[in-house]
C-alpha cells in the first residue's frame, strides 16, 4: 500500500498519491482512507465538493491513460457538457493539503464549489490564502 505522497514529476507536473480503498460493508460501497489519516467516505454520504473532486481525478485518468483522446471526447462518452469537464477538471490543480481536507471534511468554510467556480489560482500558497 502506497503513502500519501507529493512528488513533482520531471514534466513539471505534480503528482499527489491519497491511499484509498472501496470495500463493499454488505449494504454499500464505502471509500476508506488508509493509514488512519482521515475518515472512512461513503459514497452515498459524499459532499458535493468531495464528489467533484474525485470526479476531476477520474475525468483526469481517462485523458492520460488514453482511454479518452480529448475532453471533447470525454464529454460525449460522459454526457456532459465541456465546460462542466473543465471545471471539474481545474479541481484536480488544488494544493495536497487543500485535497486532503475535503476528502477529510476539515475544508475551510470559504472552500466552497462556489468559489471555486470563481477560477482557482495556479499558486498554491494564493490558493491557500483564497481558500483557507
Amino acid at each position: 500500500m502506497k503513502k500519501r505522497r507529493t512528488e513533482k514529476l520531471p514534466n513539471g507536473n505534480v503528482e499527489v498519491t491519497i491511499p484509498v480503498c472501496l470495500k463493499y460493508n454488505g449494504a454499500r460501497t464505502v471509500l476508506v482512507v488508509k493509514d488512519g489519516i482521515g475518515k472512512p467516505l461513503i459514497e452515498n454520504d459524499l459532499s458535493p465538493l468531495q464528489k467533484a473532486l474525485i470526479q476531476g481525478f477520474q475525468y483526469r485518468d481517462k485523458l492520460e491513460s488514453g482511454q479518452v483522446k480529448s475532453v471533447s471526447d470525454l464529454s460525449r462518452s460522459e454526457k456532459v457538457e465541456r465546460a462542466f469537464l473543465f471545471r471539474s477538471l481545474s479541481l484536480v490543480n488544488l494544493a495536497p493539503d487543500l485535497i486532503e481536507a475535503i476528502l477529510d471534511g476539515t475544508e475551510s468554510k470559504n472552500l466552497t464549489i462556489c468559489a471555486l467556480r470563481k477560477g482557482i489560482p495556479e499558486d498554491w500558497d494564493e490558493q491557500r490564502r483564497i481558500f483557507g
